[in-house]
């Protein structure tokens, strides 16, 4: 177990991209405008031969919208995650499957049949089939180095030539077209196909000490792929983060914090306390033990990587009455003291300048109050539902405090101890710490003297599927010698060891 949290830098990784500067990327996005208007084309000229009206407009509406998202896919995603123009390819072969199977089916006067040509559908269907599947396997990588591309790409052309002779093939035979119709409809193929066929050629290939993202992967989190197969399990068996919540309290003796913290309000850190100080031993606790960092979402575990992304709720005046808001700091693991504090300060600063303390959830959240009550318990479902899947809007995974590395609360503000607070079955917060007010505690020394110590106390909640209960224990040991020696912060960690691949 913990050879795999060693940091293992002599691997190296690599992926396939294409940027924007790439020319092959605009190529193959002119073919698709190309397939588009192909399409139009056949469509306007005679393609009430094979299918009705509705079923032709509805067909081309949905090759059309396939085929615009393979091109938005591969703007905007193409250079970091070109796999996720896979999907759209795998769409675009299952719909030309049912397309040409019900072109199959709707010849009435059952000249495929009678001339047993079925065997050319299979082919078809066949060859459309090994098309995507080569592709996907083509454009996603981000493994081990040693995984070669290029008999990936081979296979990938090869499938590619095969399907299109053979669509030729059935439009000539099954179809019987005249030549008009079937150069369209095979044009309209080919510019789409050819849109895949650049992506193939010109993809490039990048380098890294570091997992790159794969299908699977969340835009929030690396899927964590090579873990014991009982923490695949026990995502099944406890699927809710409240049941699989462990709680535990501790404290730390703070005379060396408190000077800590005179000393950086003495060298113009005006506002720095112990909100920066146990964000900025979080942060460096990250850094050496990446685990838990990671959070569940859909059943699988994911790991935030260098993103440390901490949620906590302010208030504009300490009163009863006084406006609340929640807000978002993202962290990194090499961040320092100094970095902690001005990355809060900066957010909280931009909250309390507004006149009603409205960070951009609350507006989001006000937003959502519009909504009459039944329908806003279906949008949050579809949210839930989307969540799951990994298909939540980037916006709405920034702005959420539900959605992130740890949410921290203190209730030493408050004059209170820390509460044991639990976590939230929407979003994926995997670790929530409250601390309290300063206590005094009276401690008998080895040579029978008394001395008075300051103490805070603080309370963990966490999710136990993330990382084993020996990985979270050696990450709060090491958590809390931070904080007791906290001029180790001051200075960013010599090395940050990434998370497992």
């Amino acid at each position: 177990m913990e050879e795999k949290y060693t940091n293992k830098t002599e691997r190296t990784y690599s992926a396939y991209g294409m940027s924007l500067k790439n020319p092959l990327l605009w190529i193959a996005v002119l073919f698709v405008a190309a397939s588009l208007a192909s399409r139009a084309a056949y469509h306007l000229i005679d393609g009430t031969r094979a299918l009705p009206g509705f079923y032709r407009i509805a067909a081309t509406a949905i090759e059309a919208l396939v085929i615009v998202l393979f091109a938005a896919a591969l703007i905007k995603n193409g250079e970091k995650r070109l796999y996720l123009t896979a999907k759209p390819v795998l769409f675009y072969a299952v719909f030309l499957i049912i397309r040409q199977s019900v072109y199959f089916a709707n010849r009435a006067d059952g000249f495929a049949l009678e001339k047993g040509r079925g065997w050319l559908l299979a082919a078809l269907i066949a060859g459309y089939l090994l098309l995507a599947i080569l592709y996907r396997l083509a454009v996603n990588t981000g493994g081990r180095s040693r995984i070669r591309c290029t008999p990936r790409r081979i296979a990938a052309l090869a499938a590619f030539f095969a399907a299109l002779i053979l669509q030729l093939a059935f439009n000539k035979r099954i179809l019987a077209l005249d030549d008009r119709l079937l150069m369209y409809d095979i044009v309209a193929i080919l510019f789409a196909l050819c849109a895949a066929l650049c992506v193939l050629i010109g993809m490039k290939k990048t380098v890294s000490s570091r997992p790159l993202p794969m299908a699977g992967d969340r835009t929030d989190g690396r899927r964590v792929r090579s873990l014991d197969p009982l923490n695949g399990v026990a995502v099944y068996i406890m699927p809710d983060r409240t049941a699989a919540s462990n709680l535990f309290k501790d404290c730390f003796e703070c005379t060396n914090a408190e000077a800590y913290i005179r000393e950086k309000r003495e060298a113009g850190l005006d506002s720095f306390g112990y909100t920066h100080l146990l964000l900025a031993a979080y942060a460096r606790t990250v850094a050496k033990l990446p685990a838990v960092n990671r959070f569940i979402s859909g059943q699988r575990i994911y790991s935030r990587g260098d993103s440390i992304e901490i949620s906590m709720a302010i208030k504009k005046d300490m009163s009863t009455d006084g406006s609340e808001t929640i807000i978002n700091v993202c962290l990194s693991p090499d961040d320092t003291a100094e970095t902690v504090y001005e990355k809060l300060n900066r957010e909280i600063e931009a909250v309390k300048n507004t006149s009603e303390l409205d960070s951009s959830f609350d507006k989001l959240a006000g937003f959502f109050n519009l909504i009459p009550g039944v329908f806003l318990k279906l949008t949050v479902h579809i949210i839930k539902t989307m969540d799951y899947f990994g298909k939540l809007p980037k916006f709405i995974l920034k702005l959420s405090p539900f959605h992130g590395s740890m949410f921290i609360t203190s209730m030493g503000s408050l004059g209170i101890p820390p509460i044991y607070h639990h976590l939230y079955d929407f979003g994926n917060i995997p670790v929530f710490l409250a601390f309290g007010m300063k206590r005094r505690e009276n401690e008998v020394q080895q040579d029978g003297s008394i001395v008075q110590k300051k103490y805070i106390d603080f309370t963990v909640n966490t999710d136990e599927r993330i990382c084993d209960g020996f990985y979270f224990a050696t990450a709060f040991k090491y958590f809390k010698r931070l904080l007791g020696d906290p001029q180790r912060l001051d200075a960013p960690p010599e090395t940050v060891i990434d998370d497992i691949e």
